[in-house]
């Protein structure tokens, strides 16, 4: 079965209304995720089903270079990127991986975190049984 194409700019709206309620999240990850949308429309990505660990480094060095971020700075990026890209998996889309993450830390240089998918179904699983609990 193949997946329904997932537009960047249509997307990205479900999952801000998934967040409606965190307001401040919202308004932030709006603003994050726009970056993305612009640059998905540089490179012809019109189906984020298309996104893979390939295209989400080639945005993460994209947005390094730009010069506009600090390690602190590109670490909610990457991870507004990267719970936006677990988002995926709860509406059957095609999860890329690995999803990495820099961290800042003061007194060390960027550490990268990767995310595999047998991890993001464990959190999504524990999610789903929580919510049928309440």
């Amino acid at each position: 079965m193949a997946l329904e194409p997932l537009d960047p700019d249509t997307t990205v709206e479900p999952y801000l209304e998934d967040h409606k309620s965190e307001l401040a999240t919202q308004y932030a990850h709006s603003s994050r995720l726009g970056h993305l949308i612009r640059w998905c429309d540089e490179q012809d990505i019109d189906n984020l089903n298309d996104l893979t660990g390939r295209t989400l480094h080639r945005y993460r060095l994209r947005r390094r270079a730009d010069g506009d971020l600090a390690p602190p700075s590109e670490k909610s990026q990457m991870d507004t990127l990267r719970v936006f890209i677990r988002w995926f998996g709860t509406i059957d889309a095609d999860v890329p991986e690995p999803i990495v993450s820099a961290q800042a830390n003061v007194s060390t240089a960027v550490l990268d975190e990767h995310y595999d998918r047998r991890t993001q179904r464990e959190k999504i699983e524990q999610r789903r049984k929580y919510l049928d609990q309440i």
